[in-house]
């Protein structure tokens, strides 16, 4: 048979054209809304309040970093100072003339000699200069100061770093979870469907004369129990669909594309904990206080030493001083601080104290973190324990479904016995998930303290 279809050209107008442009404009924007795990921690870097703070710091202590560089450079300025006296300086030498005129027999020394009545400097001044200045030595101070300077840019970085693990870490505990609500949802409906089913069956029986009316009862019971819990999944869906928004700084996602990883052990808990050992950000940020705490007794130790710097002005101008006739000077300055009470002996004392302080923190760091590195280890091999067993159960829970239904449709089953079958089944299946989902929260910390974020980001 054939089937003739006559199309005719459909005429737009400008309103059904722009409203294509919208529909295009709002399907593109949902779609680029189907994140996965890795997009959603790209976005989080770039989007999240907390870590662009984080990032102003350390941008903030790149440009101190810079500061402290210029205590090497010289300093040049310029001043300038304009005065006005109450009266004129002046040295009034007419009684040294006087007896001048006397010891040369002088009779009127006034009209002779004339008047020894002299001004050094009028009342009204001023002079403009251009300085400069230039540290010499200082005891070592300097480069300690530039190599305390380069430790805490190092402990800025290692501390960003530290915050994007551990918002990391809260974005793989909220996306899971969110995964979970999702599979809980999908697990509620087919529960509800199921019973719904079995409701509207044993409805049916009821009104044939096949069961009594109390197996429908049971039936009903189920199915507002049923409603009940895929009502309450739904709600945790909103609640975890807004937490990760929230996070990553977005306002609507559509959809995720990243799914559980099954659970396994992907290498013994020894090789864990010397990736722990060597990777973690917080140890390295004990490394880093370590090093600090060794420049401040070198800071300390500076006061025991001269600081010598060089100075110099230039005589940009001048008016009304005929007694400075020169234009520049240089000169060195030299300044040694022979004693002080004894500060700078405690003071060092205090920066060794500072080190051994540190030493002793890096020690116990080093115990919690292997600690935790087993309780997260332990967490993985129980819950791929808990999947495996479930395994078997759902197999032996999907056979019991079966029998029970069947059973039931023969007649010689109860309304309450596929009920029971049902929801022992969903029961082990929510189980099934909330496995997945400890498993793989558990891991993706393990990966992220470790330095592995990527290749964890990566598998999902």
């Amino acid at each position: 048979m054939n089937v003739y279809l006559n199309f005719k050209p459909m005429k737009l107008n400008k309103r059904g054209v722009l409203f294509s442009c919208i529909l295009c404009f709002v399907s593109t924007f949902i779609n680029a809304q189907d994140i996965t795990l890795k997009q959603a921690y790209d976005l989080m870097l770039s989007k999240n309040g907390d870590v662009k703070a984080s990032s102003f710091e350390v941008k903030a202590m790149e440009e101190e970093h810079k500061a402290t560089k210029g205590l090497r450079l010289p300093t040049v300025g310029v001043s300038g100072t304009y005065m006005h006296l109450d009266k004129d300086i002046s040295a009034d030498l007419n009684e040294q003339r006087n007896m001048v005129g006397g010891l040369l027999g002088i009779t009127d020394p006034a009209a002779v000699l004339g008047s020894w009545d002299f001004t050094l400097q009028e009342q009204n001044l001023g002079f403009a200069t251009a300085d400069i200045s230039m540290p010499i030595y200082a005891g070592g101070k300097i480069n300690a100061a530039n190599k305390a300077s380069e430790i805490k840019l190092a402990l800025s970085e290692t501390k960003h770093k530290i915050k994007e693990d551990q918002l990391t870490v809260q974005l793989i505990n909220y996306f899971f979870k969110l995964k979970l609500a999702k599979e809980a949802v999908q697990l509620r409906q087919e529960v509800y469907n199921v019973i719904l089913l079995h409701n509207n069956q044993a409805m049916k029986f009821f009104e044939n004369g096949i069961i009594p009316e109390v197996e429908t009862l049971n039936a009903k019971v189920s199915l507002s129990n049923a409603n009940r819990e895929l009502l309450g999944a739904k709600k945790d869906v909103d609640l975890a669909t807004t937490a990760v928004q929230n996070l990553i700084g977005v306002n609507s996602i559509s959809e995720f594309t990243s799914d559980f990883k099954e659970p396994t052990i992907v290498k013994p808990l020894e090789e864990f904990t010397n990736d722990m050992l060597t990777a973690n950000e917080q140890l390295k940020i004990i490394e880093k206080n370590y090093e600090l705490a060794k420049v401040g007794i070198d800071v300390e130790k500076s006061d025991y030493f001269p600081k010598v710097g060089v100075s110099g002005k230039y005589i940009l101008w001048k008016d009304n001083l005929p007694l400075v006739d020169t234009k520049w000077f240089v000169g060195v300055g030299v300044e040694w601080e022979l004693f002080n009470g004894f500060q700078r002996e405690h003071k060092v004392k205090a920066s060794k104290y500072k080190i051994s302080q540190v030493a002793e923190i890096d020690r116990q760091a080093r115990l919690n973190l292997t600690t935790y590195t087993e309780k997260l280890y332990n967490t993985m091999q129980k819950e791929l324990e808990q999947y495996e067993s479930l395994n078997t159960d759902e197999a032996l829970a999907n056979r019991l479904k079966f029998m029970r239904t069947r059973a039931f449709e023969e007649g010689t089953g109860t309304s309450l016995e596929v009920v029971d079958a049902t929801l022992k089944l969903s029961e082990i299946k929510l189980h099934k998930i909330k496995a997945l989902y400890e498993y793989n929260v558990a891991y993706g910390e393990l990966m992220v303290l470790t330095g592995k974020t990527a290749s964890f980001l990566n598998q999902n």
